[in-house]
């Protein structure tokens, strides 16, 4: 019988599908965040359910030769960072794996999943940085949730996010207390256009009128590089970061990056690729798993602000994007212009409505893409797929569990699993992108 608080000596056979260390004791199941596979330590118990617990890695006896010392001062506080500790071979491992067994158990074949694609350099990649804001001890403080809380882990400089994020955050912190703009700031959001250097700092506020507005934009724009600062407004105490009233107070509403030879403008609510770099590596896999030529006609579901689709149009001869962000679609229609594409077209409203609207009308597309949120696709935009009959269909996914799921189904319908391609969008977490080609079976 396995309690709370008991300690043990333990090893870690396996990892969980969030980079936890698996340790049997007694044939009980308990995972142990920070353990590596091949691992020895003392263990004890924080948490005890029915069919497994959570330890706490007391001391380290054995330690892996894939255990690396973390640059990052945070972890293992921070929950961002999952994986910091492991070596970014055993990184890649992990997840390669990870996908292997899921896939493979899902369809109930030993289908080949090709070798993940991993970054030279895993560190300073994200173009988007979300820094929650309270006020300790009369000093206003940054940083990202602790661990399995909403304790928020006070942070100077982020090794996942862009050495001029982690600058630009700083400053505004300095500013912040500065002027002594207590409980008013509920949020800071900085989008760094890695191509450009362009620059777009939001304030996320609980009331209506940023204090110390003109002192802090006169701070803030001496930077060539800050092109957009926004004051977004946001009263409600939930989880939903963004308001749905902002203004801007200092250049534009947009900054621009560029992708693959394509211009892109991103407004505060724009959905773009956190890892640019890596997402040039996913769209041309897409492209070349899709085959695209000059005679297909391209379904772009979930299509955000265009970057999928409008790439995709120098190979085809139409692209229609369908995505529910009313926002989104602005921009991607403003990209469309801006890159001088005059074959595609975009609609606003749920993946499934639009594109049932379309197959009534009589579309045919002979390629869907398919990038849905973590939740996957639902069973209306599945039958509404199965039904516009595509010859070839690409699906991306931020979430190996929900896509295991659908593609059991899609194999159900008619469509066979063909190639599968994890791609490392999220080093030093847990997270993993996978593309995955089906085509119709004929009959």
């Amino acid at each position: 019988m396995i309690n709370k608080n008991d300690h043990f000596i333990g090893e870690c056979i396996d990892y969980s599908y969030l980079g936890l260390g698996v340790v049997k004791h007694e044939g009980f199941c308990l995972f142990v965040k920070g353990m590596l596979v091949g691992e020895i330590g003392e263990i004890v118990v924080t948490t005890v359910k029915k069919d497994h617990g959570f330890g706490r890695l007391l001391k380290l006896q054995k330690a892996s030769d894939a255990r690396v010392d973390s640059d990052c001062p945070y972890y293992p506080m921070c929950g961002g960072g999952q994986l910091i500790h492991m070596a970014y071979d055993e990184q890649l491992s992990f997840k390669q794996h990870y996908i292997e067994q899921l896939i493979s158990k899902a369809l109930k074949t030993d289908i080949k999943i090709n070798k993940i694609k991993g970054m030279e350099q895993p560190y300073h990649y994200r173009n988007k940085v979300q820094i929650p804001l309270e006020t300790n001890d009369n000093q206003i403080v940054g940083g990202f949730y602790r661990y399995n809380s909403h304790d928020i882990v006070p942070i100077e400089n982020c090794i996942l996010q862009s050495d001029k994020s982690n600058l630009i955050y700083r400053k505004i912190m300095a500013l912040l207390n500065k002027y002594h703009i207590k409980d008013v700031v509920k949020h800071v959001l900085i989008k760094h256009g890695f191509s450009s250097d362009q620059i777009m700092i939001v304030f996320i506020i609980n009331q209506n009128h940023l204090p110390y507005e003109t002192e802090i934009v006169d701070h803030l724009s001496s930077d060539p590089l800050i092109k957009s600062i926004i004051v977004n407004v946001n009263k409600r105490n939930d989880n939903v970061i963004l308001g749905s009233d902002e203004k801007v107070i200092y250049g534009k509403d947009h900054i621009t990056d560029d992708l693959m030879g394509y211009k892109f403008s991103i407004s505060s609510k724009s959905f773009y690729q956190i890892n640019s770099k890596q997402t040039e590596v996913l769209y041309q896999i897409a492209y070349d798993m899709a085959k695209l030529r000059k005679e297909d006609t391209l379904l772009d579901l979930y299509c955000g602000i265009g970057t999928i689709g409008l790439i995709a149009s120098q190979y085809v001869k139409e692209v229609v994007g369908i995505e529910i962000v009313e926002q989104a679609v602005k921009d991607a229609e403003n990209n469309a212009l801006l890159n001088k594409v005059t074959n595609i077209s975009f609609y606003t409203g749920e993946a499934k409505d639009v594109a049932q609207r379309l197959l009534e009308d009589g579309k045919y597309f002979n390629v869907i893409f398919v990038d849905p949120p973590r939740k996957g696709l639902d069973d209306a935009t599945i039958e509404t797929i199965i039904k516009l009959n595509p010859e070839r269909l690409v699906y991306i996914s931020c979430n190996p569990a929900t896509l295991a799921r659908d593609l059991v189904i899609f194999d159900h319908k008619g469509y066979k699993t063909k190639i599968i391609q994890p791609v490392d969008m999220f080093p030093n977490t847990y997270h993993v992108e996978t593309v995955v080609l089906m085509s119709r079976v004929k009959e």
